[in-house]
């Protein structure tokens, strides 16, 4: 069981991380230097593991997870006992709010046992992708690895299954639903919206600049991942983030021409930090170590 820890002092996730992703990188060219590994001149081109060869890449991904994600396995908060929940597992959960079912994945301290530096990350996804992807890539796995003991279990992330549809009113009935199932602590938390997701996040925009406090009530950061929904924004929308303060770091992949405009507009209106990363438009897929890196530079740098 770990301690809180006192302070406000997120700097330790960043090089944390980092030193896994070197250790685990070692480790990698070990399996590639050993006997029967595939190698060439001196450098090797695939890892084995099993029968099956697969790339160093996804060997150092399948790494990272292996350690939090035991067998692939994710267990059913029901199931757990939340002053026994382990803040390194998944578990997996659904909540309902105006009729429809919210189904989610959820790692980290529960918001009663939560120290008051509790870190909360909302990941929504895009029209094509489920909460799914956000494990079956590795990112949801490298996020809850954070909570060791080194960084004393301060980072809650949840992985949603928010329709694309939803506008700001709905995302404020699937937030409160989360909150009354003690997912969520019901304080404004840092929100990554890839590609249609962003139209919730718009929309709170759009509900601010009519005098509502919706916005500032549920969103503390945010991180658009090429979301589209930015480039239809009037500027009085997307001045709403900064009037606000609320911070933006702007993701997309270098094989995506719409997303780098979201992240032009949002720099040139909103002062975003931009970030462009290998990939096509869903780059958090195709680039999942550098995303997470990101991410976690991010929340360290604006002290969340």
């Amino acid at each position: 069981m770990v301690q809180p820890r006192s302070g406000n002092d997120h700097s330790t996730r960043t090089p944390l991380y980092a030193a896994v992703v070197a250790a685990l990188a070692l480790a990698g060219i070990y399996l590639v230097s050993s006997p029967g590994r595939s190698s060439a001149g001196g450098g090797a081109s695939s890892v084995a593991i099993g029968s099956e060869e697969v790339s160093p890449r996804t060997a150092l991904t399948q790494g990272l997870s292996a350690k939090s994600s035991t067998g692939g396995a994710s267990k059913n908060k029901e199931e757990l006992d939340e002053e026994d929940v382990d803040p390194l597992t998944i578990t997996r959960g659904s909540t309902s709010y105006g009729g429809k079912t919210l189904d989610y994945y959820h790692c980290g301290p529960m918001p009663l046992d939560a120290n008051p530096d509790l870190t909360e990350v909302v990941l929504l996804h895009g029209a094509a992708f489920t909460k799914e992807n956000w494990k079956s890539s590795g990112i949801l796995d490298k996020l809850c690895e954070i909570n060791n003991e080194e960084d004393e279990g301060n980072l809650s992330v949840c992985a949603l299954d928010l329709p694309v549809s939803a506008d700001g009113n709905e995302l404020g009935m699937a937030f409160d639903a989360l909150v009354s199932k003690k997912i969520l602590s019901g304080k404004a938390a840092t929100f990554v919206s890839p590609s249609a997701s962003g139209k919730a996040i718009v929309s709170l925009g759009e509900m601010a600049s009519k005098g509502s406090k919706e916005l500032t009530r549920i969103i503390k950061a945010w991180i658009p991942v090429a979301s589209g929904a930015v480039l239809g924004a009037s500027e009085s929308t997307t001045q709403q983030y900064k009037s606000s303060k609320i911070p933006i770091l702007a993701i997309h992949g270098d094989q995506d021409s719409m997303g780098k405009k979201v992240t032009e507009k949002l720099e040139n209106l909103n002062d975003a930090k931009g970030v462009e990363l290998e990939g096509r438009h869903p780059v958090y897929l195709d680039s999942p170590e550098e995303f997470v890196q990101e991410l976690m530079r991010f929340l360290d740098e604006e002290g969340l």
